[in-house]
């Protein structure tokens, strides 16, 4: 709310673990980071209207095995190629990390 007030863009970045944090499937979790992002676009708007705003992503799935993030995974790959269009859609500049 702050970066809106001072007319700064703000990264917001969402991070759902499929398996972990969001559900298992790639479908569930991407629902669970597009509405993490919406709801942030909505409070930087009400904010400030007009306020600058990147769609980001952290998203992957978890490795069950080890309990960790599997950044560089093909599941990562596809998480990152429906984020970038989710951002097209919106029509918002896109951050993505881990691909």
């Amino acid at each position: 709310m702050e970066t809106a007030r001072l007319d700064m863009p703000v990264n917001v970045i969402s991070m759902a673990m499929a398996g972990g944090s969001s559900p298992i499937n790639l479908a569930g979790t991407l629902v669970e980071h597009n509405a993490e992002l919406l709801a942030a676009v909505a409070l930087n708007q009400i904010t400030r209207k007009g306020a600058k705003f990147i769609y980001g992503s952290s998203t992957t799935a978890m490795d069950l095995r080890f309990g960790s993030a599997s950044v560089g995974s093909p599941e990562c790959a596809m998480i990152n190629a429906a984020v970038a269009r989710l951002a097209r859609y919106y029509g918002l500049p896109l951050f993505v990390a881990g691909g």
